[in-house]
């Protein structure tokens, strides 16, 4: 009786053709790879793109309407080798007056038209202050300026409407939204009138400044020298001012023909993208 050894065919992959597949796999994953960090990379670029425009944007438009709303003449910049702010007072607002003690008047007191339900919610504090015809920053910003009273004291207990019933709630609140007269009590009498009797009030000032490579908001007191802030409220970053050879901020004054203006250059740079913004805000100079 003969022994018959069964064997089985075993079937599989030489050598040769798995280092093929290999090598032929590493060649596209290479390629995928390529084109996939390509496509990323465009996004990122993108994105960052994106973001630097609207974070410039943001700070410019900003700027701009703040500086729409400040008192007339109220501008005023300053600039070292690494700092350079530009600081306005806003107006809490903007009324007219009916009556108002002038130098030499000393009743200390003015009659202003309050308008009721203003869109700014604006209500009287303690520590505002009156701004009449001010006529260059001065006149805002000095600590012994005659155009420029604090408020001591609002009323409104008048009959403004001349109806025969006093306005009674003596705190210059809105009325049953029905437009009045406030009294105005004064720290002192006005230099001057205004020619269209208008009444700043006006609560702090702002500062725009440029320092570090990026842009801060400060609110402060009215003082009559201007500070250079390092540090405040960040408003952008990735500014690329020089500012030993640039300036971002001229305040020009107005003159017979134009009202003043205000010139902003800032420059962005965010991985070798630039963004520059060059533009005039008109200064409405009505005091």
């Amino acid at each position: 009786m003969s022994n018959v050894e069964n064997t089985s065919a075993t079937q599989g992959f030489t050598l040769i053709e798995l280092v093929t597949v290999i090598v032929v796999l590493g060649i596209v994953s290479v390629g995928i790879a390529g084109f996939m960090r390509g496509g990323v990379q465009i996004y990122a670029d993108a994105t960052e793109r994106e973001q630097l425009l609207g974070d410039s944007r943001f700070v410019v438009e900003r700027l701009t309407r703040e500086l729409r709303s400040a008192i007339p003449n109220s501008l005023r910049v300053a600039q070292d080798a690494t700092r350079a702010c530009i600081e306005f007072v806003p107006a809490q607002w903007v009324t007219y007056y009916t009556s108002l003690s002038v130098f030499p008047d000393a009743s200390n007191k003015g009659r202003v038209v309050e308008l009721a339900s203003n869109s700014v919610n604006y209500a009287w504090q303690a520590g505002d202050y009156a701004v009449v015809y001010p006529t260059k920053s001065e006149d805002v910003y000095g600590a012994t300026s005659e155009k420029r009273r604090e408020i001591l004291a609002c009323t409104t207990n008048m009959d403004a409407n001349n109806d025969g019933n006093p306005d009674s709630d003596g705190n210059c609140a809105n009325e049953n939204g029905v437009s009045h007269l406030a009294e105005l009590s004064f720290a002192g009498s006005f230099a001057d009138n205004s020619p269209a009797s208008r009444l700043y009030i006006a609560r702090n000032a702002v500062s725009y400044c440029v320092a570090n490579g990026s842009i801060y908001r400060v609110e402060s007191a009215i003082n009559a020298s201007q500070t250079l802030y390092s540090s405040g409220s960040l408003m952008a970053e990735h500014v690329q001012n020089n500012l030993a050879v640039d300036t971002p901020f001229v305040v020009l004054p107005a003159s017979l023909s134009r009202n003043a203006l205000a010139q902003i250059k800032l420059s962005f740079m965010r991985n070798e993208e630039l963004v520059n913004y060059g533009l005039e805000v008109n200064i409405a100079n009505a005091p």
